[in-house]
């Protein structure tokens, strides 16, 4: 037996006392009940979560394997002697037999199935002593997957449900109609038994019932509707829906008696957070004409974003993004700077899990550090204390996985890398000396070490060095130069004289000259620009390095004579220098850019097939035909590069764990969608092939709504 005490803060009733008695049971001494399966590990993992006091807040006494007798001792004592407003909680685990009589049994360790009622706790038994309770607020839990167990030669009825409603009915008229409420795991409880063992038809099956209540308060998740309390009625609505993933044809059941209102079983972990209005000289001068006093709205709105108020915290958050597409420039790099700096930061970036527990932390102001984590496979478990996430694997079944941890102000995902058991070396097998470990968390969680976390958003945005700037904007004037259309109809982009007769002009509004032009003036803006503008920089650099390696290597460069730089020369010389330019201000723009690492996994699922399905569409276009029968794939087997180009960008955008990455490859993914669109429209204007140009529009426009939809995703938090 073991007990543990807690009391969470509440906003009322702060006298009560808060209880729960689980009993649970593994091991049968009657052999023909050995074949059950009692979830005893689930049980005690519940009793830690409701004594955690962060969740639970309960002072709560565990029996495991015990005898009849004494679990009659413990559930008397437990309800005995207590407050009209105790909050009680009792939990089963166990398996629910029934008699001929058709009366309800809960089998314990010297459970006989022939003697049920000298040897089981008899149903009736927990509701007389539920009903005598002073306590006015009580919650009774069996996880009882199966219940009735006959022996040979019973009575037929034996095989119909246990009727636990009317077993507990009498709760609706004591308790001073507060509540009483009976939560079964099934509504199929029984199986039958022959000659005192199972009988072959019955399966037994390890219970999800309270694993799905522990993970529901565990993570929150139970808390349907924000409030930050997991009420019953949530719980059991949460419950239902994961078992019915696992077993579709069991359904748990929750019957009340006499109950008013909701019995708050837990607190939660995720907090939805409200804004709250922010004062309306602030709204005016957000509506201002004059810049000076938009900018000095962005201060202020900075200043409530790294507050403690939450509420004014969100409002400042939202009241930015509006500002974000302010015609003031200093205004709308203001509003960018102050959102980046709320950004949550969470490290390590990438966990490799090669012992029994590692740790994540959360840095950021005040409203990101309310973000919740959760973790993307049943065998991942995650335990969250303030800013400090534990991370264990229990049994991991793949090598891979992933964290998510999202809150108000955004969503990052931690890739977590496991070493599997079997390709450790002999060192490996002691896991039970690190579990010690994992209740070390809470003296690793001490506030001093999260402090800095408030002095990263005050650290000034890095700025391109000059030398970066000079090298962009001499490198852009070049391609300008290099790639100027002259007059009309004067140089050819790419020319297929000799194999089909295609070709196509330079001009104004090309995709290589719009590149070179977009190239040079965010080059002269390099130095002030955020994410943002140096993406949409990398976008054209990768629209240019991709058209030059498709003419040049697909052999569709044109041999006409153009004067470059004061000499005759050829097309192909200005695609050669065209291509190592871009190659060599894309190096340069990486060296600032550079996120540390490329992690490729995992992406979202939606985003991805969008991708995906923009990427077939730009390989369709590039192979239907015209009039003549010619289609793109004809003139050059590396028509197939742009695709590949794209889906490759939209990856490397979608997998992105740090915002600032993830800005800048959503920008130029985008960039390089748009660039993309632009060089289809001569099929449209004077290739005769509309189908080419709308299948690009539209595989275009998929991939940037896949990027899109990642970094513009609302916030989960209402």
């Amino acid at each position: 037996m073991r007990s543990y005490d807690g009391t969470p803060g509440r906003t009322c009733d702060m006298a009560e006392t808060r209880a729960a008695l689980v009993v649970a049971n593994d091991q049968y001494d009657d052999p023909g009940l050995t074949r059950l399966v009692a979830p005893a590990q689930d049980a005690a993992a519940l009793a830690d979560v409701l004594a955690d006091p962060s969740v639970g807040g309960f002072t709560v006494q565990v029996l495991r394997n015990a005898s009849a007798q004494e679990i009659r001792f413990a559930v008397e004592d437990f309800f005995a002697d207590r407050r009209p407003e105790d909050l009680l909680l009792l939990h089963f685990s166990c398996h629910g037999l029934k008699n001929a009589a058709g009366e309800l049994f809960l089998a314990v360790a010297d459970t006989k199935p022939t003697r049920l009622a000298s040897t089981a706790v008899a149903a009736d038994f927990v509701n007389r002593q539920m009903a005598d309770s002073r306590a006015q607020r009580i919650a009774l839990f069996l996880d009882c997957c199966y219940g009735g167990a006959f022996p040979r030669g019973m009575v037929v009825r034996a095989a119909g449900e246990a009727q636990v409603r009317d077993a507990f009915a009498g709760q609706a008229d004591v308790g001073g109609g507060r509540g009483r409420v009976v939560v079964t795991a099934s509504s199929a409880m029984e199986y039958a038994f022959e000659g005192g063992q199972l009988a072959t038809d019955a399966t037994p099956a390890p219970s999800v019932f309270t694993g799905a209540v522990v993970d529901g308060l565990t993570t929150g998740e139970a808390d349907r509707d924000g409030d930050g309390w997991v009420g019953l009625t949530e719980l059991v609505g949460y419950v239902t829906d994961r078992v019915h993933r696992v077993t579709p044809n069991q359904n748990p059941q929750m019957w009340t008696f006499g109950s008013q209102g909701e019995l708050l079983i837990a607190r939660s972990r995720v907090r939805r957070i409200t804004p709250t209005p922010l004062a309306p000289e602030l709204t005016q001068a957000m509506e201002s004409p004059l810049p000076a006093a938009r900018f000095g709205v962005v201060d202020y709105l900075r200043e409530r974003l790294f507050g403690d108020d939450l509420g004014q915290a969100y409002a400042a958050w939202q009241a930015l993004h509006r500002m974000l597409d302010d015609d003031s420039r200093r205004v709308s790099e203001a509003a960018t700077n102050a959102i980046a700096a709320a950004e949550l930061v969470v490290t390590p970036p990438e966990i490799l899990l090669t012992g029994a527990v590692a740790e994540l932390r959360l840095e950021g102001p005040p409203i990101a550090l309310t973000a919740a984590a959760s973790a993307s496979a049943p065998w991942l478990k995650v335990e969250q204390d303030g800013a400090i996430v534990t991370v264990r694997a229990d049994e991991p079944r793949e090598d891979q996985a992933s964290v998510t941890v999202s809150g108000p102000v955004g969503e990052l995902t931690v890739p977590v890398r496991v070493t599997l058991p079997d390709t450790d070396t002999d060192t490996e097998p002691p896991p039970p000396p690190p579990e010690p470990e994992a209740e070390q968390p809470p003296p690793l969680a001490e506030p001093p070490t999260i402090e800095p976390a408030d002095e990263v958003p005050t650290e000034p945005p890095s700025r391109v060095p000059w030398w970066v700037v000079v090298v962009l904007v001499a490198g852009a004037v070049v391609l300008v130069y290099l790639n100027w259309p002259g007059e009309a109809a004067s140089r050819k982009i790419w020319s297929d004289a000799d194999s089909t007769g295609w070709y196509v002009y330079r001009s104004s509004g090309d995709p290589v000259i719009v590149s070179s032009f977009a190239a040079l003036l965010l080059g002269l803006a390099a130095r002030w620009s955020g994410p943002v503008a140096l993406g949409v920089l990398a976008g054209c650099l990768a629209a240019l390095l991709e058209d030059s390696l498709l003419i040049l290597v697909g052999g569709i460069s044109s041999d006409e004579s153009t004067k470059l730089f004061g000499i005759w020369t050829d097309e192909t010389t200005a695609w050669l220098l065209t291509g190592a330019i871009a190659a060599a201000m894309a190096a340069v723009l990486l060296l600032v850019l550079w996120p540390g690492r490329w992690p490729r996994w995992p992406v979202p699922r939606v985003p991805a097939i969008l991708a995906g399905m923009g990427g077939v569409l730009l390989l369709v276009s590039a192979l239907i035909q015209n009039s003549s029968g010619v289609s793109f794939f004809t003139v050059t087997r590396l028509a197939v590069l742009e695709p590949f180009v794209a889906v490759a960008l939209t990856w490397l955008a979608l997998a992105a764990v740090h915002g600032r990455a993830r800005t800048w490859l959503t920008a130029a993914t985008t960039t390089y969608a748009v660039v993309g669109i632009i060089a289809t429209i001569p099929a449209m204007t004077e290739g005769g092939a509309p189908a080419v140009f709308i299948a690009a529009m539209v595989g275009n426009a998929l991939v940037i709504a896949a990027v899109l939809s990642r970094v513009l995703r609302l916030p989960s938090r209402p």
